[in-house]
This record gives structure tokens, C-alpha cells and sequence, in this order.
């Protein structure tokens, strides 16, 4: 009865009053597949719509119809209770139509009357057991049911909507897949992945094609990270839809996850193919030559948006060269001129995020300055960046100042509170950035607020650190992960935590968790042989870890070190001294980076050079948080107080 756009924002209100529910495979945005395009105005196809009368050839009244139409109007310009009014006007005209009273049982879950759509489905139910119409009440009552928690009920009624779904296939009708899909989400949701795939397989083999079904299910499972079984599921929906554009840019991106480089390029083609001056792909195929280390390919690919009619072609080109640590070549696509002017917000973001990733901290405060409030998203983005910029800058008060409108605006923005936190610790005021964060995790705690909790409760264990308190830390994310044992960015948070205790065993134990749910995890892989390394344990296994590691993230300074430490302490001075000169290279002056740095000149008999990298060093410990900054400026002072002492020494002894 309804159209699919009025079904999927039903879909939507009434999953958002389901506990825990996120967006079904169904309501995520699609590439449009051939088939019956949703109504943007009640045309002669909605006439023939509401007059057909189960089969029977009954036509409906003139005036049921009119009230339908009017309901339509309404609900085109977001009138939902008014919708609902008409309908039920409609309905009283023509009781016996089960079309009308499916649309109307729609009308009023929009309008948020949960019970009486529930008892309109119902009555719709009572006058047709087949055909579209039931179809779409039983689908109603099932996301009606999960909002109120009855999953048994919900799942009893989407197999009654799969039930007369068959039997239009079997009929010759063209039947909705719709109500798998909504089966497979719920499966996903109980974290049954398997069984979310096997609902579509059912699908296919009941109603024929799905590739929209393994499309939706594999891209929620590369938001989840479950690459392995995303693969797959993209596979059958390009074979099931070799002309669907977005189904071949999400299986590059599966194979680009899985490290499967070649094969996510030959799938970019493909979708190319299908729209040669598409953006999105010419974008995606950059990046995958960023990442084969292929830069000719990749400034050829990236020429092409540029060059194309995207609006947002420089930005996005730009933080690919951010992504693949290259911040001068972003900066110099953000500073092309000719920009215009409606992308200039973009590009002022994307230039003081390169000039941060040189760390030239004064400029990227400037550029970020130049964001004008009126950009939306991009201006709470930049104030937030303009704040680290300034407190790495030691522009502490400036930094707060730069945050105040933002938070003003919007007082418990997550992002924004974690970046307050980060500039209070900095300036010393740890515990103070731990008290603010604690009194919001408690409020979105009372609130059930989880993807506030999840950014915040990271943040808060970072502050609890800095303020000496690593036990609670740990504590306060070993409840989090309680509550989502599945969430690799907690448990990776959870690890660093008990690092900062003090229990390297059990962090260790925490990245291999990770490790278990996203084994292409380049961070955890890097911290596990880093932790080896600094214990003096398991070298051989270390490095292993590290350069797989490295495999994934070629350019990471921090890996780069990683693998430069790791060489030091198997006796390698020499490779770990080229290695480390490439990590301070990619990361400027780091002073943990030149501290490994000096410590590699000194094992290759260059005390000189280890001089000067130490004093780099303490040149540039300023930046760190107080806590840090003080226990590293003692530890570099000793060593150039030893250095200083053996050069003596070894001067007298002749």
C-alpha cells in the first residue's frame, strides 16, 4: 500500500524504540536498483494502488481515495499526525479494504500511536491473509514488537510477511525482499552473523534474487569490521547485481581491509566500468594505490577528481594524502587556488589538519580560525583541531577559548569534551579533566546514551591515566567492555590501560581479543611487539608482529620506531639507527622517537649524534602532558649527563 520511502522512515522511528537497535540492511542508503521507484507525488499508480481491493476486483470509493491522497500530501511534507487523520477518514469510507487500513496502521506509527497502529495491522490482518498488504502488516507488527521487546513475536511475524512474500513469487507477483532483510539485521543485532547471511541465502532461494540483501548485510559487517564474512556476502551480491555501482566500491573495500590489494583494484575497475567519471571510485582507486605504493597510479587517479566536477573533489583528495601520512602533499592540494568558494570551509579544515601533521601548530591554528561558523559540521570539526593545535603549541588558555563556543553550542558533544579533556591534562589539570568527564559518563550512563558513552569512556580512562588513577581506569573500561565484549576500540583502550598499570601480561592478553575480532588490526599488532620489546621478550615474535604491522600501514612513524626499537634490542644498531632516522623523518621532532634515536647513535659508537638527538629531544618534551614531560626530560638529562661523563673519560684516559 505504502511506498518504500514510507516504510523505511517508519522503519527507522520505530527501530530507533527498539533497545539497541541501529539501522537495518533495508533502511541503509542504497545505490536504486530497477524496480518500482518510491512515489514523490500521489500519481495514477497510487489511484490503481488504493483501488484495488484484495483481488476481488472491488473498486474503492471516490472519497476514500481523496482522503488517501490528502494523507500522501501530508506525509510528503513531514505531517505525520495530519497523515494519520486522513487515512483514517479514508478507512471509514471503505472499512473492508485492507490496503487502506495497512496504510493507515503505517500513518500512526509515524505519528508515534504505537498502540493503535498495532490494532489497525491487525484489523488489515483480519480482512486479507495475502498479498501486499498483509505483507507490510505483519512487517509493521514485527518492528512494532521489537520496539516493545518481544523478539519471539517480532521473528513469528516476519516469517509470516516471508510466508506471503513466496506466495506472490510463486504467484508471478514481484515480492519484497524487505522482511529478510529486517530478519537478517536482527540476527546481526543478537551478534549472529551466520545466521543473518543464511536469512538472505532464504531469500534467494524462496523469492529468487537478493543483491541488495548481501550488499546491506555485508556493509554492516564492514562497519562492524568483520571483514571475513563481508567478503563473501559482497561476492554473491555483484553476482547477483553486476551493475550495482556501490556493491563493487564495498567489496574493494572489504579486499582493501583483508590486505588483498590487487583484487580490490580489479573490483574498483569493475564499478568503473559500469560509471567511468564516478568520483567516489576514482577516489577509492588512489587509495588503493597509496597503499600498493604505487604513487604515479595514485596522483594519476586522484588528477582525475580533481579534475572532474566534484565540489569536494580537493577535500577528499586531500585527506587521502592525510590518511596515507603525507600531510605536504595534502596540504598542497588544499592550498590549490581556484577553489570555489562554497568548498573553501573544507579546504581550510583539510589545510590546518596537514599543517598539523607537519606539526607546525601556530599555521594550522590560523587555517582552522578561518573555518566560518556558518560551515555546519565542518566548523565544530576545525574548533575542535584548532584546540589541539593550540595546546601542542602550549597555548593552553587559547585552546580552551577556542573550544568554549563550540561546547556552548552543543554542551555535551562527545568529541568536543574528549578534546577539553586532552587540553586540560596537557596544562596539568588532569584532575579536573578527569572530574568533568566523569560527571558526564555518569549522565549519559542514566541517560542509556551508549554512542556517547563509547567516545567518553575511552576519553575519560585516557584523563584517569594522566591523573595517576590507571586502576580505575581499567576498571571503568573493563565495565564498558562488559557491556560490549565485542568492541575492539574498547578493548583496545582497555589494553593500553592496563599497559599504564602496570600488567603488560594482561594487556597483551586484551590485543589479542582484538586481534581475534579484526585480525588486520595494525595498532594492536604494533602494540603487542612493542610491549615484547620493552619487556626484552619474545624479539623474534616482536618483529614478526611489527612488520606485518607495517604491511598494513606502510608509512606509520610510530610502527617505523616500533621496528627500529625492536632492532636495537636484538644488537642491530646499524639498521636500527636507518630506521629510526626514517621514523623522525615521517614524525618531526617526537621526543620518544629521538630518544630511541640517540639511543641507537650511542650503540653505533656516534656519540655525537646521540648528543644531538637527545637534545632534540628535550627541545621538543614541552609538547608532552605534564606527567610525561617530566619523567622523559629527567630520563634525557641522565643520558646526556652519562654521555657527557664517558666522553670525559675516554679524553683523560689516553
Amino acid at each position: 500500500m505504502s511506498s518504500r520511502t514510507n516504510r523505511l522512515a517508519l522503519a527507522a522511528l520505530l527501530l530507533a524504540l527498539a533497545p539497541g537497535r541501529g539501522r537495518t540492511a533495508g533502511e541503509a542508503t542504497a545505490t536504486p536498483q530497477p524496480g518500482p521507484s518510491p512515489r514523490a507525488t500521489p500519481d495514477a499508480e497510487a489511484i490503481r494502488e488504493v483501488s484495488r481491493a484484495s483481488g476481488r476486483g472491488r473498486t474503492t470509493s471516490a472519497r476514500a481515495i481523496a482522503h488517501y491522497l490528502a494523507a500522501r500530501q501530508h506525509e510528503l511534507a513531514g505531517r505525520a499526525g495530519p497523515a494519520a487523520d486522513e487515512l483514517r477518514l479514508a478507512v471509514a469510507h471503505d472499512e473492508s479494504s485492507a490496503e487502506l487500513r495497512t496504510a493507515h496502521a503505517e500513518a500512526l506509527a509515524m505519528a508515534g500511536r504505537l498502540a493503535e497502529a498495532e490494532a489497525e495491522a491487525r484489523a488489515s490482518l483480519a480482512r486479507a491473509r495475502a498479498g501486499r498488504s498483509a505483507s507490510e502488516a505483519h512487517l509493521l507488527l514485527a518492528r512494532l514488537e521489537l520496539a516493545r521487546r518481544d523478539r519471539a513475536a517480532a521473528v513469528a511475524s516476519l516469517d509470516a510477511a516471508m510466508a506471503v512474500e513466496a506466495a506472490r513469487a510463486r504467484a508471478g507477483e514481484r515480492p519484497d525482499p524487505e522482511p529478510w532483510r529486517v530478519a537478517a539485521d536482527l540476527e546481526l543485532q543478537a551478534g549472529e552473523p551466520d545466521r543473518a547471511a543464511a536469512r538472505i541465502d532464504d531469500a534467494v532461494a524462496r523469492i529468487g534474487t537478493d543483491g541488495v540483501g548481501y550488499r546491506e548485510l555485508g556493509r554492516a559487517l564492514l562497519e562492524q569490521r568483520d571483514t571475513r564474512r563481508a567478503e563473501p556476502l559482497l561476492e554473491k551480491a555483484v553476482a547477483s547485481g553486476p551493475v550495482d555501482l556501490e556493491a563493487w566500491r564495498l567489496l574493494a573495500e572489504a579486499r582493501v581491509a583483508r590486505h588483498r590489494l590487487p583484487e580490490a583494484r580489479q573490483a574498483l575497475l569493475a564499478a568503473l566500468r559500469l560509471d567511468p567519471e564516478d568520483g567516489e571510485t576514482q577516489l577509492a582507486l588512489g587509495r588503493v594505490a597509496l597503499r600498493e605504493e604505487d604513487e604515479p597510479a595514485a596522483r594519476e587517479w586522484f588528477g582525475r577528481v580533481l579534475a572532474g566536477p566534484a565540489r569536494e573533489g580537493a577535500f577528499q583528495v586531500s585527506l587521502e594524502w592525510l590518511e596515507a601520512r603525507r600531510p605536504e602533499e595534502a596540504l598542497a592540494v588544499a592550498r590549490r587556488p581556484g577553489a570555489e568558494p562554497a568548498a573553501l570551509p573544507r579546504l581550510r579544515l583539510a589545510e590546518g589538519l596537514a599543517l598539523q601533521g607537519l606539526r607546525r601548530w601556530d599555521e594550522a591554528g590560523a587555517a582552522l580560525a578561518a573555518v566560518p561558523l556558518d560551515a555546519g559540521e565542518i566548523w565544530f570539526t576545525a574548533r575542535g583541531a584548532m584546540a589541539a593545535a593550540r595546546s601542542r603549541a602550549g597555548r593552553g588558555a587559547e585552546a580552551l577559548e577556542a573550544l568554549a563556543p563550540a561546547l556552548q553550542l552543543r554542551p555535551g558533544e562527545p568529541r568536543l569534551l574528549a578534546v577539553r579533556a586532552q587540553v586540560l591534562a596537557r596544562e596539568g589539570r588532569t584532575a579536573e579533566a578527569a572530574r568533568e568527564l566523569e560527571a558526564q559518563v555518569e549522565a549519559r550512563r542514566r541517560a542509556s546514551d551508549r554512542p556517547a558513552l563509547d567516545e567518553l569512556v575511552p576519553a575519560l580512562a585516557d584523563a584517569l591515566v594522566r591523573d595517576g588513577r590507571a586502576g580505575e581506569a581499567v576498571a571503568a573500561l573493563e565495565a564498558a567492555v562488559r557491556a560490549r565484549p565485542r568492541d575492539a576500540a574498547l578493548l583496545y583502550a582497555l589494553g593500553t590501560a592496563l599497559e599504564r598499570a602496570g600488567r603488560p601480561e594482561e594487556a597483551v592478553a586484551r590485543m589479542r581479543a582484538v586481534l581475534a575480532l579484526e585480525p588486520e588490526n595494525a595498532e594492536a599488532l604494533n602494540f603487542m611487539g612493542y610491549t615484547w620489546a620493552e619487556q626484552g621478550q619474545r624479539l623474534d615474535e616482536a618483529e614478526a608482529l611489527v612488520r606485518r604491522a607495517l604491511q598494513l600501514a606502510p608509512r606509520s612513524g610510530h610502527m617505523i620506531d616500533s621496528l627500529g626499537y625492536i632492532r636495537l634490542r636484538r644488537g642491530d644498531a646499524r639498521q636500527a639507527v636507518e630506521l629510526l632516522e626514517e621514523a623522525d623523518r615521517l614524525l618531526g621532532p617526537d621526543p620518544s622517537v629521538l630518544d630511541h634515536l640517540g639511543d641507537a647513535y650511542r650503540a653505533a659508537t656516534r656519540p655525537a649524534d646521540a648528543a644531538a638527538a637527545w637534545t632534540r629531544a628535550l627541545g621538543s618534551v614541552d609538547e608532552e602532558p605534564p606527567a610525561e614531560r617530566q619523567a622523559l626530560r629527567a630520563e634525557l638529562q641522565r643520558k646526556l649527563t652519562a654521555l657527557g661523563a664517558a666522553g670525559a673519560a675516554g679524553a683523560a684516559r689516553p
